[in-house]
């Protein structure tokens, strides 16, 4: 997880912007509970759908089988440098919780409570 307080200002947006954001993570979800019953490999046919720019970028890492770190390496280039800010940023940070969550195995539950976190202003009514 970044802990960065810096980037997680940046990263501020408003309780809309974070309502947004909730299909994301239960994308995130549903994509992991996909990998782990089948396969991580079963992500590839899922790229056509994907139609965020950082997700697809990094479910293919995952699909070409790029080392754990090297993925980290590359997201966190993207979220560092592109000059992202608010809800996308937010984004990216929430995607790359998720996809490093998905890569390592994690179930889908697991990946739902750690993705979701970002979005802290959201009560358990948005969740249902």
């Amino acid at each position: 997880m970044l802990r960065d307080l810096a980037l997680a200002g940046k990263a501020a947006c408003s309780l809309e912007d974070q309502a947004s954001l909730v299909p994301i993570v239960t994308l995130l979800a549903k994509l992991g509970q996909n990998a782990k019953k089948k396969g991580l490999l079963t992500l590839e046919s899922e790229l056509n759908n994907i139609r965020d720019p950082f997700l697809n970028l990094a479910i293919q890492l995952i699909v070409d089988k790029v080392e754990p770190e090297n993925l980290k390496d590359i997201l966190d280039s993207d979220i560092y440098y592109n000059e992202s800010n608010g809800r996308e940023l937010l984004k990216k940070i929430i995607i790359r919780e998720g996809v490093l969550r998905i890569q390592s195995g994690d179930n889908h539950r697991n990946i739902l409570i750690c993705t979701k976190i970002f979005l802290g202003k959201l009560d358990q009514s948005y969740w249902a």
